[in-house]
């Protein structure tokens, strides 16, 4: 890799996968785990026949452009079934949702840091690995049950994983390579963060070097806390979700920040508009997506057992990651297979994501610090809305 730190631009977005209408389904229907029985992406209780699950209901509280309409239409061709779908806004939105009406979803996605806050809610029930034949697809290059387990037991499956990078508009914006340039006076009332603050602040504790940037002592919080103050005037408001950050970055409301997800990037360059982004030299944080089953979902295990195994076939991962630029649970060896090559992910598509990256192995992956839970939650949320506040 000539540069493992600078992201490759991102050209695809959700319209390409939702509009690939009847002609893009018919080139894919043919798939492995993409409508088919293929047993790489059905799982055994599936394989006894496509109406083992007839007229049942599974609903789902997903990501946007993670399970669009046309992948999830040959799912429940295949199976029979109807499948309900709502999207997060925000991963503290998307939990008080879930804990305010458990009963509606029985898969859910928790981001990394906020699984422990799901489980002691008493909203989750522990994943039976064995139940997955195609978790032997999910990548250990990262240490994604570090977020997934609580007290040794293990509570979810990777779905997705990214980073939280710094990014820029290079029409308005030289190139940037740390996060203290957010301060520079250049950027103010230009910079963008979303309302999140468990994914966006931790940004603060890795710029000043704290070694453990999610658990921090009282002088370490307080140096955050009067660091985040600082972005005052740099920061006029916060996006309220994936889709505020792009319209506010394509509108020229913000000119660089903590980019909250690729997705920003790739409909800003099918709009014409170039966001470069970057992992800083300080490190960013990382995030990884992951399926839970909720006590709802328990109840129809078998039905949730199948749509998770489908989901993490290799033809579905691989088709995720070409028409979203996400980066899937797929290693670098898996993405540029044949099977994943036939799914879609060709070698133009596969340099919009970051696997390419991970081909430096540990040199990619120590620069990223994945989102612990932090054990002060409250004082984050109170010292976020102190910061709102002031803007």
């Amino acid at each position: 890799m000539t540069d493992p730190l600078m992201h490759r631009n991102n050209l695809y977005t959700r319209r390409h996968a939702i509009g690939l209408g009847a002609v893009g389904l018919a080139a894919l229907a043919g798939l492995p785990g993409c409508g088919d029985d293929d047993s790489s992406g059905t799982s055994t209780a599936a394989s006894a026949g496509s109406d083992s699950f007839e007229g049942e209901t599974l609903n789902l509280f997903t990501w946007a452009s993670y399970h669009d309409k046309p992948w999830l239409a040959e799912y429940e061709k295949s199976r029979g079934v109807k499948v309900n779908v709502q999207l997060y806004g925000g991963v503290p939105d998307g939990f008080a949702k879930v804990q305010a009406n458990p009963e509606a979803f029985d898969i859910v996605l928790p981001t990394s840091g906020w699984v422990e806050t799901y489980v002691a809610a008493d909203l989750l029930v522990p994943i039976d690995e064995g139940r997955i034949p195609n978790l032997k697809n999910v990548t250990d290059e990262l240490a994604w049950r570090d977020a997934t387990e609580v007290d040794g037991t293990n509570y979810a499956v990777l779905y997705n994983w990214g980073d939280e990078p710094l990014c820029w508009l290079p029409s308005e914006v030289d190139t940037l390579t740390s996060w203290e340039s957010l301060y520079d006076p250049a950027l103010a009332g230009k910079v963008s963060l979303v309302d999140d603050p468990t994914t966006v602040m931790p940004f603060i504790p890795i710029m000043l070097g704290f070694p453990d940037p999610f658990n921090l002592d009282e002088a370490q919080f307080q140096e955050m806390s009067d660091a985040l103050m600082d972005l005052r005037g740099q920061v006029t408001h916060v996006s309220a979700s994936i889709e505020d950050q792009t319209a506010d970055f394509a509108n020229g409301q913000v000119t660089a920040g903590v980019l909250y997800n690729v997705s920003t990037q790739v409909a800003l360059r099918d709009d014409g508009i170039e966001l470069e982004q970057i992992i800083p030299d300080e490190g960013a944080a990382a995030w990884s997506d992951n399926y839970a089953i909720t006590k709802a979902g328990e109840a129809k295990s078998d039905l949730v057992y199948d749509f998770i195994d489908y989901t993490l076939s290799i033809p579905w991962q691989a088709r995720f990651a070409a028409l979203s630029s996400n980066t899937s649970v797929l290693t670098l060896a898996n993405a540029e297979s044949p099977e994943a090559v036939k799914a879609g992910l060709d070698k133009e598509a596969l340099d919009r994501t970051l696997l390419p990256f991970t081909e430096d192995g540990a040199a990619f992956f120590d620069q990223l610090k994945l989102l612990q839970q932090v054990p002060n939650l409250d004082e984050w949320l109170d010292l976020w809305n102190q910061f709102k506040t002031g803007l």
